[in-house]
């Protein structure tokens, strides 16, 4: 009848939005519900009611066609029941999509908050890892500073030794002055030695302090770039889940007024038959009553949504309303009989 074209309409319709493109998995699958289960049901149950007002119309015997429309009426309640039920599975399914994006964007909210402490943990780490590097490289330049004098210090020493040493040799005093000069000169060259091993340790020490404490910032630096770099893809997962919810609660809640509206429908034409009017005039005539009421909150609802499309506007402009005028022709008609 009205294949994808007036399933396409039906979408902007309900929806009153053009989505974006990260969505469109979501929205196809819509589409193909309303083709497939929704968009039948829904145009054969305006097809039935069309018939109605064409019955009542042109019949110039009511009694002849009351019991053709009654039934007519009865088939509009099955169909528009079956889209119904359709439409209330579209809008069960998208209250699940939703409630999954909350649980996602929750989700990820909550490891953003550990993201982000992580990273401000980082920081904190990289600064005193900074200053304990920077204590490092002072205890070594201070290592290589006692190295240089421990040296100058032995070499001092080692001159002092040659020199007593050359003394002890000379005439009078030299064994007496030589030997004192030695005896310290040994010393200050075994204490210098000491010194000087020491120095070594304490360079090997820092060196490997300073190489630490680098490693561990650069390490550090390493994982707050990975750190950020995955709170920018988060941030960018929650905006697309976002942009997602609020597009899927936009389309279930036009999906559940087109619902509320099928169900204003089915309500109505389910009380055919079954009323305690006068006679069976009054009772069509107040069935139609509720539905020229629905028909035309759903033409006033829908109306803005569509009248950018010139297609579209015509089908919401033309179909429903003819329907609807021919409807009200027929209640007219209907009234009169019942009130003469």
């Amino acid at each position: 009848m009205y294949s994808t074209q007036l399933c396409s309409f039906l979408l902007i319709v309900i929806t009153g939005t053009v989505f974006p493109g990260h969505i469109l998995g979501v929205i196809s699958v819509t589409e193909k519900s309303f083709e497939q289960a929704v968009l039948p049901p829904f145009v054969d149950g305006l097809n039935f009611l069309a018939s109605v007002a064409e019955n009542l119309l042109t019949s110039s015997d009511l009694p002849q066609v009351i019991q053709n429309v009654r039934q007519l009426l009865e088939s509009s309640h099955q169909s528009l029941s079956k889209a119904e039920q359709s439409s209330l599975a579209q809008v069960k399914s998208l209250s699940a999509n939703v409630e999954e994006r909350l649980v996602e964007i929750n989700r990820l909210n909550d490891e953003q908050k550990v993201l982000q402490d992580k990273q401000q943990g980082g920081h904190q780490d990289q600064e005193s890892l900074a200053k304990q590097l920077q204590a490092a490289q002072k205890d070594l330049k201070n290592a290589f500073d006692a190295i240089d004098k421990a040296t100058k210090a032995w070499y001092a020493a080692a001159e002092e030794r040659k020199k007593g040493i050359g003394m002890i040799f000379l005439p009078v005093f030299g064994s007496i002055i030589g030997g004192v000069i030695l005896g310290e000169a040994v010393q200050s060259l075994k204490k210098a030695t000491n010194d000087l091993k020491k120095a070594r340790l304490m360079r090997t020490m820092h060196k490997k302090a300073v190489e630490k404490y680098a490693l561990q910032i650069q390490t550090s630096e390493v994982t707050i770039r990975s750190t950020e770099q995955t709170i920018a893809a988060n941030t960018e997962k929650i905006k697309v889940l976002q942009q997602d919810l609020n597009s899927e609660s936009a389309l279930h809640q036009n999906l559940n007024k087109f619902l509320i509206s099928l169900r204003k429908c089915t309500s109505l034409l389910s009380t055919v038959g079954k009323t305690s009017a006068a006679n069976m005039y009054v009772e069509l005539s107040g069935v139609l009553d509720g539905l020229l009421g629905v028909l035309d909150e759903i033409i006033v609802t829908l109306r803005p949504f569509v009248e950018s499309s010139k297609e579209h506007s015509l089908l919401i402009s033309a179909r429903l309303p003819t329907i609807i005028q021919k409807l009200q022709e027929a209640n007219l008609k209907l009234k009169k009989a019942a009130a003469s």
